[in-house]
C-alpha cells in the first residue's frame, strides 16, 4: 500500500506539472510567435534604413543601420529558436503525458474501489486523487488490523508467560516469545 501511495503521488505530481505546461502552452506559443513577428518587422525596418543610409554620404548612419539590422536579425533568430525549443518541449511533454496515462492504467489494477482512469491527463489526475484517498483509507485499515494483531499477540504472550499484559511492539513480542520457547528467562 505504501509503495502504491508513493507511485500514485509521483504520478499525480508529474501529471499536474504536465497539465499545467500544456494549459499554458497556447499562450506561450502565441507570445513567441508575436515576438517573431515583431523581430521580423524590426528586421524589415532595419533593412530599409540600411538601404537608405547606404545611398547617402553619412557613413555613421550607415554603420548604425547595419548594427540595427544585425541586432534585428539576431532577435529574429533567437525568437525562432525559442519557438522551436518550446515546440520540442511540447512534443516531449505530450509523450510524458501519454506515459503517465498508461502508468495510471497499470496502477489502477492494484487500487481497489477506484475505477480505472478516464482518458487524458484530466482523467489521470482525477484517478490519482481518488486513488490517493482510497489508499489512505486502506492504509488506515491495515494499521488498525496490525494494532489488533499486536494486542492479541501481547495478550497471548502474557498468558503463556504468566506476566501481566504489557503493550509492546511486534519485535518485542517475537523476542519474548522466542526466549520463552527456548526455555530462557522472559
Amino acid at each position: 500500500v505504501e509503495r502504491l501511495q508513493r507511485e500514485t503521488e509521483e504520478l499525480r505530481v508529474h501529471a499536474t506539472a504536465a497539465a499545467a505546461f500544456l494549459a499554458a502552452l497556447p499562450a506561450a506559443l502565441e507570445a513567441l510567435e508575436s515576438d517573431e513577428r515583431a523581430a521580423s518587422a524590426a528586421r524589415a525596418a532595419a533593412e530599409s534604413e540600411l538601404r537608405a543610409a547606404e545611398g547617402g554620404d553619412d557613413e555613421h548612419a550607415a554603420g548604425l543601420a547595419a548594427e540595427a539590422l544585425h541586432a534585428a536579425e539576431r532577435w529574429a533568430a533567437d525568437a525562432a529558436a525559442a519557438r522551436r525549443g518550446l515546440e520540442e518541449e511540447s512534443a516531449g511533454c505530450r509523450g510524458d503525458a501519454a506515459r503517465l496515462e498508461a502508468r495510471a492504467q497499470a496502477l489502477s489494477a492494484h487500487v481497489h474501489d477506484v475505477p480505472a482512469p478516464a482518458g487524458g491527463l484530466e482523467g489521470t489526475l482525477e484517478w490519482a486523487s481518488r486513488a490517493r484517498g482510497a489508499l489512505l483509507l486502506e492504509q488506515s485499515g491495515l494499521a488498525r488490523e496490525r494494532d489488533a494483531i499486536v494486542r492479541e499477540a501481547s495478550e497471548l504472550l502474557g498468558s503463556v508467560l504468566g506476566e501481566p499484559l504489557t503493550s509492546t511492539a511486534v519485535a518485542g513480542v517475537r523476542d519474548k516469545l522466542e526466549r520463552a520457547l527456548q526455555g530462557g528467562a522472559p
